[in-house]
């Protein structure tokens, strides 16, 4: 390893708040497509089939929150990462220039 940062924090900042964005989509694209398939359920009585899309509803959901939960959980990650690394950056920029200062003394 080179010692050198290769991903500048700004741009894991804009790819955590993407990793947010789609998560997000994910959440409201899933919402709407469970609410039409729940609306065309009602026709359906209460048939096997219409059991079995029950079901799989279900599943979904537990699937979607899931996708949901590790795309937010790696944006954050993400995030926290590249404030780490500018801390890091700011504590040794100081660092230096306590030592330079007191060297000069």
């Amino acid at each position: 390893m080179s010692g050198f940062l290769r991903v500048p924090p700004e741009q894991m900042h804009h790819e955590a708040a993407q990793l947010h964005g789609i998560a997000q989509d994910l959440k409201d694209i899933h919402r709407r497509a469970h609410g039409q398939v729940s609306e065309l359920l009602s026709g359906f009585g209460e048939t096997e089939s219409a059991s079995f899309l029950r079901t799989r509803l279900g599943q979904w959901e537990d699937e979607t929150r899931s996708h949901h939960e590790h795309l937010t959980t790696h944006a954050d990650n993400r995030s926290r990462i590249a404030n780490m690394f500018v801390a890091t950056d700011d504590l040794g920029a100081t660092g230096f220039g306590g030592a330079a200062r007191q060297g000069d003394a």
